[in-house]
């Protein structure tokens, strides 16, 4: 966090954030019982997630199912692995300052497709 974006604005004026594809959708058929159920529950809590996490997704929801329900073979290595996965998703207080949500304002706005930058 270097604040180059507010010190260049004209670097960043025309970036943009790829389609996503829209909203996760429901687990893949591929994970287990215990990952669908955690990725159930990941769903909600990172609401800026979109088609395009799916893999990672699935990534935390099977160390979260092996964390949260392995019986003492948890080691450190599945613990770190499981931790930078959540920074992945800015499932950390650190990784969340990176997340940018789009504003409610443009979802409620019909023409706010046709906003752009001014010339």
């Amino acid at each position: 966090m270097t604040g180059a974006d507010r010190k260049h604005p004209d670097r960043y004026r025309n970036r943009s954030e790829p389609d996503g594809g829209g909203p996760v959708g429901d687990p893949p058929s591929c994970l287990d019982a215990d990952a669908k159920r955690f990725w159930r529950i990941f769903a909600p809590e990172l609401p800026w997630l979109q088609k395009s996490d799916r893999a990672i997704l699935a990534s935390a929801s099977m160390l979260r199912a092996r964390v949260l329900g392995s019986a003492g073979d948890v080691n450190g290595a599945l613990v770190r692995e499981y931790r930078s996965t959540l920074g992945c998703l800015g499932a950390t207080p650190t990784n969340r300052q990176r997340v940018s949500m789009p504003s409610e304002t443009d979802q409620d706005d019909p023409f706010s497709a046709f906003d752009g930058p001014r010339q």
